[in-house]
């Protein structure tokens, strides 16, 4: 009996070795696709944007270079980027890329913060770098913007064009992105693009802008139109490629790392409060509005509202403060408490409801534009959504939060090297379920995380 069991297990063993995948197996192929001219089409995602900061390690790792890399197996060519000097960045608040530096504060240990730019980058014409480029990422740009030679038209001044793309245009004031992408002569594209065209808004705490950003969230007829033909452009000579979609803010850090009651106050403290803002109070009470209203443990910021009759109120549960203001509420500025954070750096009820239907709508407009145009479909909303609830790969952890999630770089917008590296194999994935390819997908743990002192 001993013997018949020892050859049942070994048989058992070879069955289950016979039926384990081999490594070998997997053959790059490009399927229905000709990947020998790939071009890179969108914003700062595409770029390489990272750390609040446009750079060559940026660059180096952007998901557009990663795709590169990957397609070399399957008759990918050369890949160009105007890339940033060595050692030098810039942010488009003039910063460069974020360091983790020690605070001393026990309670926040470490926190993100910029390191000098590079302005002369993007200000001083003999430092440009124009030329015909594989990607023409634009940080900053929306949709239309990929259309018009004003983005890179210096002539129109500050704020009115876009020196990301001035300083790669092949011809500044004449050409445009889209044409720039053409001279290429694409067999296949990615296009993503849209998330600055309500992100903006949202950036900005919902305040309307000025120059190229005065147009508030783009008129979804807009954007539709833009679409159309950056992809009618793109597949006139017979390329195929991919279009993406856009994630909602609550999967970005930007939008949800600081919680709305996240001040902490002692006793002693919050009774200072209530004293400080007695005055508020008694009107408050007069124009039957809610008091400001301050205890032990944690309370919800003060914030200012225009709309508002006392002109500040508490920040209600379910509207956002937005990262930009953890500086200013952590230190001597006292903002949240001494002082309502300013209308720029959170969205109310109103705000949020407005960017969730401009994303929907953009999302079902791009779901569209990819089947009209018969294009791989990304969803990277969804991609995002699962990011947010946390994604093993490769027995690691990634999340959502800020800092520690391992995708999000130290700007909480943009991604980090290996985030990067997961909206890479997002696009490979449907790119090869749509032109039966198979691509191979990149290795995550090949690249590196949030950049740690």
């Amino acid at each position: 009996m001993k013997h018949i069991t020892k050859y049942l297990l070994i048989g058992s063993a070879a069955l289950l070795w016979a039926c384990e995948p081999s490594v070998d197996s997997f053959t790059p192929s490009s399927g229905t696709a000709d990947f020998s001219t790939y071009v890179a089409v969108g914003d700062s995602y595409t770029a390489g944007y990272t750390d609040g900061a446009l750079s060559a390690y940026g660059q180096d790792n952007s998901f557009a270079n990663i795709i590169s890399t990957q397609l070399k197996s399957v008759g990918g060519q050369s890949f160009s980027m105007p890339l940033i000097p060595e050692t030098k960045s810039i942010g488009s608040a003039g910063n460069g890329s974020y360091k983790l530096v020690a605070t001393g504060n026990p309670a926040s240990p470490l926190a993100p913060v910029p390191t000098e730019g590079n302005m002369e980058l993007l200000t001083q014409a003999e430092n440009w770098v124009n030329g015909i480029y594989s990607n023409v990422g634009v940080p900053g740009a929306k949709s239309f913007h990929l259309l018009t030679p004003a983005l890179g038209n210096p002539n129109l001044g500050l704020g009115n064009f876009n020196p990301f793309y001035t300083r790669f245009a092949s011809k500044p004031g004449e050409s445009s992105v889209l044409m720039d992408a053409m001279a290429n002569q694409p067999t296949f594209f990615t296009l993503w693009i849209g998330a600055n065209d309500v992100l903006a808004y949202a950036l900005a705490g919902g305040e309307a802008g000025e120059g190229l950003d005065k147009n508030d969230i783009t008129p979804l007829a807009q954007l539709s139109g833009a679409l159309n033909a950056l992809l009618s452009t793109l597949k006139s000579q017979g390329a195929e490629g991919a279009l993406a979609n856009i994630p909602d803010v609550n999967a970005i850090p930007y939008f949800s790392y600081i919680q709305y009651n996240a001040m902490k106050l002692d006793a002693a403290t919050a009774g200072l409060l209530n004293q400080a803002y007695a005055t508020y109070n008694q009107y408050a009470e007069a124009m039957q509005l809610e008091k400001m209203v301050f205890a032990e443990g944690n309370n919800a910021f003060v914030i200012a509202d225009a709309a508002h009759p006392l002109k500040m109120r508490q920040i209600k549960e379910g509207e956002k403060v937005l990262l930009g203001a953890s500086t200013n509420i952590q230190g001597e500025a006292g903002w949240g408490s001494k002082l309502p954070i300013p209308e720029s750096y959170t969205l109310d009820i109103d705000e949020l409801a407005k960017i969730e239907l401009a994303t929907k709508n953009f999302n079902e407009a791009l779901k569209a534009a990819s089947e009209t145009h018969e294009v791989a479909f990304v969803d990277m909303a969804a991609k995002m959504e699962e990011l947010k609830a946390g994604l093993i790969i490769d027995g690691h952890r990634y999340t959502a939060t800020f800092i520690t999630g391992g995708a999000f770089s130290l700007d909480g917008i943009h991604m980090c090297c290996r985030g990067s590296a997961i909206i890479a194999n997002t696009f490979i994935d449907a790119i090869n379920d749509k032109y039966n390819a198979s691509v191979p997908r990149a290795n995550i743990n090949d690249y590196d995380g949030v950049r740690f002192p």
